[in-house]
C-alpha cells in the first residue's frame, strides 16, 4: 500500500489539445503519478468526433509517460453523458457519469449519472465528482463513506460567477477535505467553452491540512502539482467520527424534492 503519491492539476487552455500536452509533460517530468485534466478540456465546439480524439489523447499520453490521468467527454448512451475516464499505462480503470449536469447542459440533452464509484489506482481509492458535483455536501460524503483516499474534481470555473464569496471560494476544498478525510485534485482550464462563456482554471489541490498548492495565475498553462500523504489520510479517516458515528434516521429530508433529472 502506497503512502505517498505525486498528484497534478493540469491547468490549459480550453479546446487545445497541444496546450494539455503541454502541461501534462511537465508533471510527468516531476514525477507525478495521477493527473486531471479540466472539465471539457479539449471542447471547443460540442461535436460527437471529440469523443474518439480525446480518449485515444488520455490513453496515449498514459501509456507514454506510464502515469494515470484523468478527463472527461460527452458520450451518447440513451442521451447524453458527461463522463470522466480514468487511464493508467495506456489502459481503461473506469469512468463516472457527472451526477448533477448543469441546467445548461440538461437544455442540451445531457442526462445525470445515476452513482458515484470508486476505483482503485495504484493502491489508492479514487472517485471522481465532475464540477459541480463538489457543491452537494451530501454528495461529497458518500464519496468519504465509500472509502475515497482522493477525490479528483475537473471544473469550468466561469470567469463571471453570480456565486458569493469571490475571494474565499478555494476555503470549500478545504472544508469539502476536513469533513471527509480525503484530498481533492480540482482542475480548471483557461478560455472560452463552447457554449462561448469565459472560462478561467482557479486550479488547486487541497487536504484537511490546507491548500497544498494552486495556480499562480487564472490564465495561463501550468501543472498544479502536490504530494499527498496517504497514510496521514487513512489516520485521519480513523478519528473523524463523522463518518461511522451518524444518526441516519435524521437524513430522510435529503431524499424529499420535486426534482428528478
Amino acid at each position: 500500500m502506497k503512502d505517498k503519491i505525486k498528484v497534478a492539476a493540469i491547468q490549459c487552455r480550453i479546446g487545445d489539445l497541444s496546450s494539455a500536452q503541454r502541461t501534462v509533460v511537465k508533471a510527468a517530468e516531476n514525477g507525478c503519478e495521477l493527473i486531471l485534466f479540466p472539465e471539457y478540456f479539449s471542447y471547443s465546439h460540442l461535436v460527437p468526433e471529440i469523443l474518439d480524439e480525446t480518449l485515444r489523447f488520455l490513453k496515449d499520453l498514459s501509456s507514454e509517460y506510464s502515469i494515470a490521468v484523468s478527463g472527461n467527454a460527452i458520450v451518447e448512451k440513451g442521451g447524453y453523458r458527461n463522463r470522466s475516464y480514468i487511464f493508467d499505462k495506456g489502459e481503461l480503470v473506469g469512468w463516472q457519469d457527472k451526477v448533477h449536469p448543469t441546467r445548461v447542459e440538461r437544455q442540451l440533452g445531457v442526462m445525470c449519472g445515476e452513482k458515484l464509484e470508486i476505483f482503485e489506482v495504484r493502491g489508492v481509492r479514487v472517485s471522481i465528482l465532475v464540477c459541480a458535483d463538489i457543491l452537494y455536501p451530501e454528495l461529497c460524503r458518500v464519496a468519504a463513506l465509500k472509502g475515497a483516499e482522493i477525490v479528483l474534481n475537473p471544473v469550468v470555473s466561469f470567469k463571471r460567477s453570480e456565486l458569493p464569496g469571490t475571494e474565499y471560494r478555494y476555503c470549500l476544498y478545504f472544508t469539502r477535505s476536513f469533513d471527509n478525510a480525503y484530498a481533492i485534485v480540482k482542475a480548471g482550464g483557461f478560455g472560452r467553452t463552447f457554449t462561448g462563456s469565459e472560462a478561467v482554471g482557479r486550479s488547486l489541490i487541497a487536504t484537511f491540512d490546507g491548500i497544498l498548492a494552486k495556480s499562480r495565475e487564472e490564465e495561463r498553462e501550468e501543472a498544479v502539482m502536490a504530494e499527498i500523504d496517504l497514510k496521514r489520510i487513512r489516520e485521519y479517516k480513523e478519528i473523524n467520527y463523522s463518518l461511522t458515528d451518524r444518526n441516519v434516521k435524521a437524513y430522510r429530508d435529503l431524499l424529499n424534492t420535486d426534482f428528478d433529472c
